[in-house]
């Protein structure tokens, strides 16, 4: 046994049999500060001071990927999961290590049971790697830069509309990241993940399962998301849709209101939308507003489709807010060089912006996905975001709850 807790030994040596022969060593220093906490203990418990361990059970999301080959520290069999699986953990009183079940996407558990690290631990172990790495060059200069950003308890309304035609509007799409013209704060603090310095550590949010009665919302992010956006509107249109923007722009002749935009009377009238959490991104373009409302994103949730989000990663916390939960889905690159493979048009300084662009989406909304995919072949990700969607739509979802892990 290693690193093993005293429960862990003792029942392991209940069930031994009649011979247990021991391996030992000669460290009294150990075994002296063994005997006095085991005074300390008794005294407490003379004194009625001693708190039994509860036994607690909960349910969590995973925010990492976890292969227990990896870590050497298991005091028994562990249980691998990747980022976004629902875990049972059906004992939670250790400081170090969980016991948990997987939770199926049909909701039914695993029966294997594993061992996994805690919370504590585990994100004592990644701050630690952390700060033993030496980071270098412009990458990890955006990354921190990234996390840094987070720490503005802000949550800005981008200037990029994606949902802007370019015949309609001439609209340049270069890709870059433009600093925010309209801003909301949002004073909620997350328990989800700690800090390690300037570092976002990942690791659990605690999840319980509700039943909605509406169709989700999809949003990806990532490369990849146009093309796929578009195939699944232009293979499934009856299950997939998009909403209808709005906008301060005075109407066009040949424009129809509700059906390009919602012309909005006045500036100030969305403005104060805008400041009453009525959308869920908004932005100027052109000195005219523009924005997705939560009221279109229901309107096509409420017509039993799947509403197609082009959003920034801060519109996954406002739709939660605005309890639409919405089905968001990360496509990972492995490389600069699979972004070259998957757009062949695509320059090698093209590439290597964009992937350093999906890194920084991952480094900043992370925790918020529901899911990450990765795969070798533009098809072999869109076979996966199609399964992923189907498993998550409901009506039974997992989403977060305030209880403190």
């Amino acid at each position: 046994l290693r690193s093993a807790t005293h429960e862990q030994a003792a029942q392991t040596l209940k069930g031994c049999g009649q011979t247990v022969n021991l391996t030992v060593q000669y460290k009294p220093d150990e075994y002296n500060r063994f005997e006095a906490k085991i005074h300390d203990l008794k005294q407490q418990m003379m004194s009625g001071t001693l708190r039994t361990t509860q036994k607690r059970s909960l349910y969590v999301r995973a925010l990492f990927d976890y292969d227990p080959n990896r870590d050497d520290g298991l005091p028994s069999r562990g249980l691998a999961f990747n980022y976004g699986e629902i875990l049972h953990v059906t004992n939670a009183s250790d400081d170090q290590w969980w016991q948990a079940r997987r939770v199926l996407p049909s909701g039914e558990e695993e029966g294997t049971t594993g061992i996994i690290p805690s919370k504590a631990r585990w994100e004592k172990k990644q701050k630690a790697r952390l700060r033993s790495v030496a980071f270098q060059g412009k990458n990890n200069n955006d990354a921190r830069q990234s996390t840094l950003e987070r720490k503005k308890k802000t949550l800005s309304f981008s200037r990029k509309f994606p949902f802007l035609n370019k015949s309609k509007d001439d609209k340049s799409e270069d890709g870059s990241d433009n600093e925010p013209s309209i801003a909301t704060n949002d004073g909620e603090s997350d328990t989800r993940s700690m800090r390690g310095d300037d570092y976002i550590i990942l690791s659990y949010e605690g999840v319980q399962q509700t039943e909605i009665s509406y169709t989700r919302p999809v949003v990806l992010l990532g490369p990849l998301k146009d093309r796929i956006n578009d195939d699944l509107i232009s293979e499934f249109p009856d299950k997939f849709g998009s909403c209808v923007p709005h906008t301060t722009r005075p109407r066009r002749e040949y424009e129809v209101d509700g059906r390009d935009y919602h012309f909005v009377a006045s500036r100030e009238q969305m403005e104060r939308d805008i400041q009453n959490h009525l959308f869920i991104e908004a932005g100027q373009y052109n000195d005219n507003l523009y924005g997705t409302s939560v009221a279109s994103v229901k309107e096509v949730a409420e017509k039993g489709k799947h509403c197609i989000l082009d959003v920034s990663g801060n519109a996954i916390k406002r739709l939660q807010v605005a309890q639409l939960y919405p089905i968001a889905i990360f496509i990972k690159p492995k490389s600069a060089e699979q972004i070259m493979e998957w757009n062949k048009r695509m320059t090698e300084e093209q590439a290597r912006k964009t992937y350093e662009r999906a890194l920084k989406v991952e480094g900043d909304f992370g925790e918020y996905f529901t899911s990450i995919v990765a795969g070798d072949t533009p098809e072999e990700v869109y076979a996966r975001v199609k399964d992923l969607i189907h498993q998550h739509s409901g009506p039974k979802i997992w989403v977060t709850c305030k209880d403190k892990l």
